[in-house]
């Protein structure tokens, strides 16, 4: 396992990085990879940053958004390193690292603890409450100067993945590291509002149908929302857009675990998953493929429906926490 000022020092041996981030990415993983991206080229680095699946609309608005290219053409790009971000697996960045040339090292930067530690090099600190903190330290590591556009990803980052800061992996070292990002220039207010209150009236209108599918077990426990392809081609989203969407099942009274099952283009079925009891989500999601943090995780699911998908959760959900199934 490296520290920050071993990972600093190894991306400075290369020219030219290629930085990713995992699925469905939120607004850590993004900023992050962002804040990384512009941090390399002030020292004069090539950087190509990419993202399975593109970014949401609600985060374009960071500086170096118009940077990150589809991944299928990282092809055309060349890179002596790659560094993955906020990604507890190898199938977070699916259709990059399939790509990654044998004998090319990957950099593994990550606070979830679930992190296989997958890389080459890996600075897994489960400890940060955002992927965010610990890029802030491998750019301070690096003698970046952290100016205003890199102060806006990485505030971004901290502040989503801490529910601005209302989330109980919020530190004194968050508040630190973030207030030392207003003082670069990052406006907490105007990035509130472009994460929580930009969102088009497509997506607004997609929120109400996918609202509408919210049932809550018998239990008053377990609730759960669905989100289908075809809704997405309906209202020209992608799937990106129904990021955050789970946190209202969160919201109902007296329920500990949220869900969301998603019909994603290739096929698969992907699962969102909140707590905000004594179940441990991330845990539960890596019996499952996937990965994330007690309070906040995902996986995917290959060759479901919906209904087989929730036929499966709910059994092992049910199984858990020692509950009668419906």
């Amino acid at each position: 396992m490296e520290s920050h000022e071993e990972i600093a020092g190894i991306l400075l041996r290369y020219h030219r990085l290629l930085i990713v981030t995992h699925v469905m990415p939120d607004g850590d993983a993004i900023g992050s990879m962002l804040g990384l991206g512009l941090g390399l080229q002030r020292k004069g680095r090539q950087v190509t940053m990419t993202c399975p699946g593109g970014i949401p609309e609600n985060l374009q608005f960071m500086p170096g958004s118009d940077q990150i290219v589809p991944v299928d053409e990282i092809r055309s790009h060349e890179y002596d390193i790659v560094v993955a971000l906020d990604s507890s697996d190898p199938g977070r960045i699916e259709g990059v690292y399939e790509q990654i040339p044998p004998g090319v090292p990957i950099v593994n930067i990550d606070h979830h603890a679930t992190n296989k530690g997958y890389g080459t090099y890996n600075y897994i600190d489960s400890a940060s409450a955002a992927t965010g903190e610990q890029v802030y330290r491998v750019l301070i590591a690096m003698n970046v100067r952290v100016d205003l556009n890199i102060a806006v990803c990485l505030f971004t980052a901290i502040a989503t993945d801490t529910g601005f800061f209302r989330f109980s992996n919020t530190t004194p070292t968050t508040l630190r590291i973030a207030a030392r990002l207003v003082e670069r220039g990052a406006d907490p207010s105007g990035i509130s509002e472009q994460v929580y209150e930009a969102r088009s009236l497509e997506s607004l209108k997609m929120l109400g149908r996918v609202l509408d599918t919210l049932q809550v077990d018998k239990s008053g426990k377990i609730a759960w929302m669905e989100v289908y392809r075809d809704w997405l081609s309906e209202f020209s989203l992608d799937e990106g857009q129904t990021e955050g969407f789970v946190n209202y099942a969160r919201m109902v009274k007296g329920v500990e675990v949220a869900l969301i099952f998603r019909e994603s283009a290739d096929g698969k079925i992907r699962i969102g998953m909140r707590s905000k009891g004594d179940f441990d989500v991330g845990a539960f999601a890596e019996t499952l493929g996937g990965g994330g943090h007690a309070r906040a995780a995902g996986c995917s699911l290959d060759g479901q429906s919906i209904s087989e998908a929730k036929e499966l959760v709910f059994g092992k959900v049910y199984e858990i926490m020692g509950l009668a199934g419906d």
